[in-house]
């Protein structure tokens, strides 16, 4: 048991300090937000108006809000936050005293902000960031007239942080789109040129894992340029070239997803098989890379037209029909991005294309199995308390117990867990700093500057590793705070709040509703099942939504592979994790061979077997049994797709077997 005890911390401290290796330095985001907040500041202490602090913080937080893509969602998003924050100044600041209305209205407005997370990451942003505001004017309450001045000034900060962020709106607007569909095309090339290094000859039989995480993150970028081209496109009335020439090359790039993965599936077939690969299929696979990397500068750089050719040579088997469907993809997008570039015409689609989600129900939201409401719950009640024990040991600066507490807490455990250590590592490490800085550091003309670069770095990295992002922010908060409070006395008081705002956290994690992942495991992998019987049989049908389909299985699969690494992080035992990460990552696999089928001329008859294989496969995975035998398959004469899915379904069922003796 301190073996496994050990690992769990061990586990935490190091996902604490993981770096995102996706991410990027945002630093014009970092710029922007630093000045957001420093301009107004100035302002205040130039003119001795202490209050336009406000205006500062309202900067600030609206630049936190930035979702990022299309200028038009993004000011959007801002304006909608800035108001939003506003009504959260007036309301938090004149229910902040008595107690018995700071409480009840301190739920309700954790309760409605959480419940915004329905609405998609841009709403659960925006309803943090509101809560944050209504706490803190809750620790520092005021009237009526006063809270509307806070307001105004508020909003005004507000309306400068839209202004930097969308200064360069009417010059560039597809920029945002751009970069989304390039950022696509270079994860697929990313996949290629993996897929040629498994074709090489030093390539080792383990090696296909690695495709996996690629195809992960191919789905990814896919599902963000989706959302850039849904939020690009909302409104308009009319298609302009380069508006239809984007969406183009994002559904090609949603289709040849799939027909790569296929082909990878078929090359990792072979080598596992010990048989040999053509001698020049890592070849065609690098050229391929390269044609798409080209594609995704010219995408990328306004008016550069791709001069790639694709290369020329054929490989045999299963392979030929899977690659010319591949060449064929690229080479349709190739024209568009040429076609993007002039300005001109080009490839177009069949259909218009459903680019935008029906959001939840308010039956599913608010029903008795629903973890938004559960979290919303945990939020308030959690919030609540951290307010209520606050004010009953007189805290100084109390908001930041409750503001930690709402911002460690997430919708899972184990995430909870991992954002308590960061807030609280680096807010102990940011207050030592501020310590040092208010001691050494005495003169306004060098603290401003340190403060402003602390503060542009911090945003810049805050995707990066949030504990970084703590440890930066966390002096310019308690430096502002001691020289509006006229001492230098903050630092202990930040660091005790946090620590007390964490545990509290901590403990609302642990006891209400606490998620277990080991328990969602099996819905989450029948849900992946499923998804993949819906795409067989849209494939042996050849009906029109097998592309729709198969984008079902990436996002069941995504959902699987982020429960997957959250129950690493809660130490199972061995026995249990091992089968679970079979099943998780034959769930690709699966879809790839599905695939395949759509180039052979497999008979629906022939194949039913596989149909109700996977359907009792489903049914086994939700209801946590070992499944029965599979229905017989007669391998004679089938295609190499349909040899390779009914031998995947038999590992699935052995993997589903161990899963029910383990549990």
């Amino acid at each position: 048991m301190s073996s496994r005890v050990g690992a769990w911390i061990a586990g935490h401290l190091r996902g604490s300090l993981a770096l995102d290796e996706v991410a990027r330095p945002q630093w014009a985001a970092g710029l922007r937000a630093a000045t957001a907040m420093a301009v107004p500041l100035l302002l205040g202490l130039a003119l001795g108006r202490p209050e336009l602090s406000w205006a500062g913080l309202g900067g600030w937080l609206t630049m936190i809000a930035d979702p990022g893509g299309p200028y038009r969602a993004r000011a959007e998003a801002m304006i909608a936050f800035a108001l939003a924050g506003s009504l959260a100044t007036v309301l938090g600041g004149v229910t902040g005293h008595p107690p018995w209305l700071a409480a009840p209205a301190l739920f309700a407005c954790a309760l409605f902000c959480s419940l915004l997370r329905v609405r998609g990451d841009t709403a659960a942003s925006i309803g943090v960031l509101c809560l944050i505001e209504f706490c803190i004017t809750q620790g520092s309450p005021a009237p009526l007239e006063a809270g509307m001045l806070r307001a105004e000034l508020f909003a005004a900060g507000g309306a400068f942080a839209v202004l930097l962020a969308t200064a360069v709106w009417p010059f560039r607007p597809y920029y945002p789109v751009r970069m989304a569909v390039a950022s696509v095309w270079n994860v697929l090339a990313d996949l290629a040129e993996a897929a040629a290094a498994l074709a090489a000859p030093r390539a080792g039989p383990g090696d296909g894992e690695t495709l996996l995480p690629l195809r992960r993150r191919a789905r990814e970028e896919l599902e963000r340029a989706r959302r850039t081209l849904g939020l690009a496109r909302a409104g308009h009335q009319g298609e302009t070239p380069r508006g239809l020439q984007l969406l183009v090359l994002y559904e090609i790039a949603e289709l040849l997803l799939g027909d790569l993965a296929a082909l990878i599936e078929a090359l990792r077939a072979r080598a596992e098989g010990k048989e040999g690969l053509p001698a020049e299929a890592a070849g065609i696979l690098a050229g391929l890379g390269r044609a798409q990397r080209a594609l995704a500068s010219s995408v990328a750089e306004e008016g550069k037209a791709p001069e790639v050719g694709l290369p020329g040579a054929s490989l045999d088997g299963e392979l030929s029909p899977l690659l010319q469907r591949v060449r064929g993809e690229i080479g349709q997008a190739l024209a568009s991005a040429k076609a993007l570039a002039r300005g001109g015409k080009g490839p177009s689609i069949a259909g218009p294309v459903g680019l935008h989600e029906h959001p939840p129900s308010l039956r599913d939201t608010l029903g008795r199995a629903s973890a938004e409401l559960r979290h919303a719950l945990r939020v308030a009640i959690v919030a609540t308390a951290a307010g209520l024990l606050a004010a009953a040991l007189h805290l100084h600066r109390s908001y930041w117990v409750t503001v930690t507490a709402v911002i460690v807490l997430q919708p899972h455990a184990v995430a909870t867990v991992r954002r308590a250590l960061q807030r609280v590592g680096g807010t102990v490490i940011g207050g030592m700093a501020a310590a040092l800085m208010a001691r050494y550091l005495r003169q306004p003309l060098l603290v401003g500057p340190v403060l402003f670069a602390m503060a542009c770095c911090g945003v810049a990295i805050r995707r990066i590793n949030y504990a970084a992002f703590a440890a930066l922010v966390t002096p310019v908060f308690v430096l502002l705070a001691e020289a509006s409070a006229g001492g230098a006395h903050l630092t202990r008081v930040r660091i005790l709040n946090t620590l007390l705002g964490g545990a509290l956290a901590l403990l609302g994690a642990l006891t209400l509703w606490p998620t277990r992942e080991l328990d969602r495991m099996p819905a989450l992998i029948a849900a992946v099942l499923r998804a993949n019987l819906a795409y067989l049989k849209a494939i042996l049908r050849r009906e029109q939504p097998a592309a729709a389909a198969r984008r079902q299985i990436g996002l069941a699969a995504a959902n699987a592979e982020a429960a997957l690494q959250r129950l690493t992080g809660e130490a199972p035992p061995a026995g249990r994790l091992e089968p679970l990460m079979a099943l998780v990552a034959l769930a690709r696999r699966l879809s790839a061979s599905i695939t395949a089928l759509a180039s052979e001329p497999e008979d629906a008859a022939r194949t039913g077997p596989l149909e109700e294989g996977l359907r009792a496969l489903a049914d086994a995975a939700e209801a946590g049994e070992a499944p029965a035998s599979l229905p017989p398959f007669d391998e004679s004469g089938a295609s190499e797709p349909a040899r390779r899915l009914a031998w995947q379904l038999r590992v699935v069922q052995s993997a589903l077997a161990r899963v029910a003796a383990a549990g």
